[in-house]
């Protein structure tokens, strides 16, 4: 495995933070709607953008922006795919990106793990449009056409490159498995609700098997979330989250879920959390189980506990 660089953690605002950035930055703050649902959830974010929106809002499509060559939904995209995708959004390098979903916190974060990635320099989270909702801030109901929804003046975003260092392929994560000694030099953290991180519970992809990487922990990550408002757990209740489930912030984490998205939502919940070290961020493994579970062989498909 690559040694991971040194990234600096980005903000997580409430909604009366939000609304003092937008009044105090001296530059575009601009809220990027990255609402994804489940494909077993039959809700769609761009239709739900068209309809309700933070006033100003973009709609960053994951499922649109990601590599067209992998059969393994949304990965990451090229570093001038992803240039594109900013420039067709009327992005630039100088503005404020405020990210947030409908769901409260769970596909946002790995539109904010993606900036990071592509190293975009001033970037948030809103927690959450929930509570934005909830707490009477301005929301935009006019329905738009997809015309009307268009950006009128292309930019021409430029990203410096990729931080592949904190991206974990099928074949970094192999090497860290085979070997059982070297695998408990890192801890592995899965997102995905417990009954599937344990074989009990079918995947919502037919025909994939559920399961998990031996010696992984299953961290579902509704449980780092304040239940009914989803806002992110105070520090300190996401450090003891984190440390009662084995965490040791000591070794590299590498994130996982079903396909990348909910990794996200702990990678960011671990920087909340105070946790991390600075030499050690959280790397996501972008394939997660979708991945993992039709390369890999039936040895590492773990069922029940490790």
């Amino acid at each position: 495995m690559r040694p991971p660089s040194r990234v600096s953690i980005s903000s997580i605002l409430s909604p009366a933070a939000f609304k003092s950035l937008i009044a105090t930055s001296k530059t575009p703050v601009i809220p990027l709607d990255a609402t994804w649902y489940l494909p077993n959830a039959r809700q769609n974010g761009k239709e739900e953008f068209l309809l309700e929106r933070i006033p100003g809002a973009r709609f960053f499509d994951i499922d649109e922006v990601k590599d067209a060559s992998s059969p393994y939904p949304h990965m990451l995209p090229s570093t001038e795919v992803f240039n594109k995708a900013m420039s067709d959004l009327g992005i630039t390098r100088e503005d404020t990106l405020v990210v947030y979903d409908k769901q409260g916190n769970f596909s946002a974060p790995r539109l904010l793990w993606t900036l990071k990635i592509f190293q975009h320099p001033s970037i948030f989270i809103l927690d959450n449009y929930l509570v934005y909702k909830k707490e009477g801030y301005d929301i935009d109901t006019k329905t738009l056409s997809a015309v009307e929804e268009a950006i009128p003046e292309q930019s021409a975003y430029e990203s410096p490159g990729e931080i592949e260092d904190r991206v974990v392929t099928y074949s970094d994560l192999r090497q860290v498995i085979v070997e059982p000694l070297f695998r408990k030099k890192f801890n592995i953290i899965d997102a995905r609700p417990y009954a599937r991180w344990t074989g009990d519970a079918p995947e919502p992809r037919p025909g994939l098997p559920s399961g998990h990487l031996p010696d992984s922990i299953s961290i579902p990550f509704n449980e780092v979330l304040e239940e009914g408002s989803k806002e992110f757990k105070t520090p300190a209740k996401l450090q003891e989250l984190f440390l009662a489930k084995g965490v040791d912030p000591d070794k590299p984490i590498i994130a996982m879920c079903g396909t990348g998205v909910t990794a996200c939502v702990l990678e960011t919940a671990l920087g909340k959390s105070g946790l991390l070290r600075e030499d050690k961020p959280v790397m996501v493994y972008d394939g997660s189980w979708t991945e993992w579970a039709q390369r890999s062989d039936d040895k590492f498909i773990v069922k029940g506990k490790n």
